[in-house]
């Protein structure tokens, strides 16, 4: 009875093959996929194609960049290097140092 505009498919071929971004979930808790507050996916993060978990790091924040250990891949548990690159819907956790 509802037909589509089109406009969710022209935003999603514009950012994902045009701009050739790729989104990425980070998070606190590896398990439950959440920040401290236990939102489930509270953030999503438009990268680059080709971004690594350091690039991420600094997309979150400066001193979490500066300050990267490694990243750990929500889905199979695995620790993942600075120069991993990113896939498009990976849900992440960047472990870094305390001041």
């Amino acid at each position: 009875m509802f037909g589509t505009t089109g406009i969710q498919e022209c935003i999603n071929r514009t950012v994902f093959e045009l701009l050739d971004l790729i989104v990425v979930y980070p998070v606190e808790d590896e398990g439950k996929w959440s920040d401290k507050l236990g939102n489930m996916l509270p953030d999503a993060y438009l990268m680059k194609k080709g971004s690594t978990c350091h690039d991420l790091a600094y997309q979150i924040h400066t001193e979490i960049g500066d300050r990267f250990l490694y990243a750990v891949d929500a889905r199979t548990r695995l620790r993942l290097g600075e120069k991993h690159e990113l896939k498009n819907g990976d849900v992440i956790k960047i472990v870094s140092t305390a001041k």
